[in-house]
């Protein structure tokens, strides 16, 4: 069962929705005109939501101006509650974390693994679950996981993902 919660977030035209579960493996997918995936396609139902920005592992609610963003959450999760149960607390945001690495050239960003393109450490990264964001450079990679993910059990597992595109790229 995917694990979800809404944050409170300070631009009152936006409800963001964490997930943990992998929802598109491209940057960002706006729907409409894209369709979105149950159950995610009823949050187009919710009185004043324009439209959703689907991101790896989270969701942004668009609203129309003048929408209570708490009526729009509230009724977000009554959708979600009979696909998903209950949402889970928001966990303490956690920071990315840097790697040492063995890496020349440019400074790369991604966000997903269209962004990593054929850079053989950020595709690894994002085949590890929970990785929302990498930033490679000169020596270090630094990993950004989704809110619901924490260190404590991606750590290892991130690290593992490093040493395989080393020795992909060796």
């Amino acid at each position: 069962m995917t694990a979800w919660a809404f944050e409170d977030v300070t631009n009152p035209w936006l409800v963001r929705l964490h997930v943990d579960t992998a929802l598109t493996d491209r940057t960002i997918v706006t729907c409409p005109p894209a369709e979105a995936p149950p159950p995610l396609d009823r949050l187009l139902q919710v009185k004043g939501v324009r439209a959703l920005d689907l991101q790896r592992y989270r969701v942004r609610l668009n609203l129309e101006y003048g929408i209570s963003r708490a009526a729009a959450a509230r009724t977000g999760s009554a959708f979600l509650r009979g696909h998903w149960g209950d949402p889970s607390e928001l966990p303490p945001k956690e920071r990315p974390r840097a790697f040492q690495v063995d890496r020349r050239g440019p400074r790369k960003v991604a966000e997903s693994l269209t962004m990593a393109g054929d850079d053989v450490l950020l595709r690894a990264l994002f085949g590890v679950d929970g990785v929302a964001e990498a930033v490679a450079a000169e020596g270090v990679v630094l990993v950004t996981l989704g809110r619901l993910f924490r260190w404590a059990d991606r750590e290892a597992v991130v690290s593992d993902a490093i040493a395989s595109a080393r020795q992909a790229e060796a």
